[in-house]
């Protein structure tokens, strides 16, 4: 016997409609389900409650049965019963009623998703449905822009600096301080770095995480500090109090990017070519600068050395710590200590098993398989957020303010998510015993490029601290 569930709704202004009220509705589907010879499992009724959401006791706990697999069947008279919204209905059928192997039927429609005819409309519903969606955001587009001719700020994740009452930003004072410190002290001439350990050092947070380099050039080169705001790439005048003159973030922009230009020049970018065969890969176990060249003359003889960084002190904006003393190597020594490791791998393939035992894999898959699962959690907010505001529950400032922090922890995750995935530094066990077996070939016969790119294609990162070498290899 097939156990069916009534759902029965009528909201107030209905009520005494002939056709609509609960009573006429029970009959009418009772009378519906003998002819059918389906068992009446049990009757929900939502009185007086809207169809504009999903917020109604009666169908709550309707799904609770359906998801304890008591329900074979839901019957509604009309399909705006169930809901007045397409997206709530498309949702409800699809991620709820049949995702529990649970049809639906609408006697006024003849709608029943147990047919080849029920099934067909669905996907009719499902256009529908995402005409709703993009009519929503259609109004959420045209509503950010108002916003933004009007100065105004769109919404999200409230700026550092900022307060956010009554539809508007106010200067927090207390963090506006700390930007006009940060501002007149960059430029004064004090470095990034030094910006960077000052501002920790006096306790200062930026959101209650310590600031790092990469969030203090944010706000030393963003224009909302000047009475700006930003929509769709472009500035435009805003109605919130700067927290700085034009002038001195002019000269903000013009440090920063006379900086960017002179690490340009000295060849910091992320295409410089590399003359060693560890450049790039080496870096400090005890400072965590990374390691360069340095030309070395002996007496008639000059070699390359291989030193860090914060002991060289030439490029002041590598240095991490001038206290720095960590080991210095030839090049020709470190190389040849790492080409003798490679080696090894290739001739005992006992080492190579157990340096992919201790491999770390596991935990990385893990963490994407989390990352995946948040940026879902994300998306059904999203989606279950401009629902609500396709039912008139949410305004329109109200929806920005809950959307946009979500889309940018959502970006957030993805950019993460993509750094794993992508990650070149993660080989499979057939890949690198591929490059392990050509190495001593290609180290005999090959030009400084090939080696080099062997090299790369095996190691991550090679840490050094006093006479500790440890590499981090690709396959691990």
């Amino acid at each position: 016997m097939i156990n069916v569930a009534i759902y029965t709704r009528v909201s107030t202004a209905e009520q005494a409609k002939d056709g609509y009220s609960i009573g006429e509705q029970i009959e009418r589907l009772t009378k519906y389900c003998e002819a059918m010879k389906w068992r009446v499992y049990r009757v929900f009724t939502d009185p007086g409650y809207s169809g504009a959401d999903t917020n109604r006791p009666a169908l709550t706990d309707m799904i609770s049965e359906v998801k304890k697999g008591k329900i074979d069947k839901i019957v509604v008279y009309k399909l705006d019963r169930l809901s007045r919204s397409q997206l709530d209905t498309l949702y409800l059928i699809e991620k709820v009623f049949l995702a529990n192997n649970t049809d639906f039927v609408s006697i006024s429609e003849n709608f029943d998703t147990s047919t080849p005819f029920g099934r067909a409309m669905i996907g009719i519903l499902a256009v529908f449905a995402q005409l709703e969606r993009e009519q929503i955001k259609e109004r959420m587009s045209m509503g950010a822009e108002a916003r933004a001719k009007e100065g105004k700020w769109r919404g999200g994740i409230i700026p550092y600096g900022y307060d956010y009452k009554n539809g508007m930003l106010t200067v927090n004072e207390f963090e506006a301080m700390i930007i006009r410190e940060m501002y007149h002290d960059f430029v004064s001439g004090k470095p990034m770095h030094q910006l960077e350990s000052d501002l920790n050092a006096k306790g200062y947070t930026l959101h209650g995480k310590v600031f790092s380099a990469c969030n203090i050039r944010y706000i030393l080169s963003n224009k909302l500090y000047s009475g700006m705001i930003r929509f769709k790439g472009e500035w435009l005048p805003g109605t919130h109090e700067p927290i700085i003159d034009d002038q001195t973030l002019e000269k903000s922009l013009k440090l920063i990017e006379s900086n960017r230009q002179r690490r340009a020049e000295m060849g910091y970018t992320a295409t410089k070519s590399h003359t060693t065969y560890l450049g790039g890969l080496l870096f400090c176990g005890q400072c965590g600068g990374k390691y360069g060249k340095r030309a070395v003359s002996t007496g008639s003889a000059r070699h390359n050395t291989y030193v860090c960084y914060s002991r060289h002190k030439k490029v002041k904006s590598m240095v991490k710590n001038p206290d720095c003393m960590n080991t210095i190597y030839r090049c020709d020594d470190l190389d040849n200590l790492v080409f003798g490791e490679i080696r090894k791998l290739a001739l005992d393939h006992d080492y190579l098993a157990s340096l992919q035992a201790e491999s770390t894999k596991d935990d990385e898959k893990n963490k994407i398989r989390l990352i995946e699962a948040e940026i879902k959690n994300i998306d059904k907010q999203i989606s279950r957020f401009m629902d609500l505001y396709g039912t008139g529950r949410f305004s329109f400032d109200q929806l920005d303010g809950k959307i946009i922090p979500l889309e940018e922890r959502r970006n957030q995750l993805q950019t993460e998510l993509n750094d794993i995935s992508n990650d070149k530094t993660r080989l499979s066990e057939e890949e690198a015993q591929t490059l392990i077996n050509s190495f001593g070939d290609v180290l005999e016969n090959g030009s400084f490029t090939e080696i080099r790119a062997v090299i790369e294609g095996l190691i991550d990162k090679i840490v050094i601290d006093g006479d500790n070498i440890n590499i981090y290899w690709r396959f691990t």
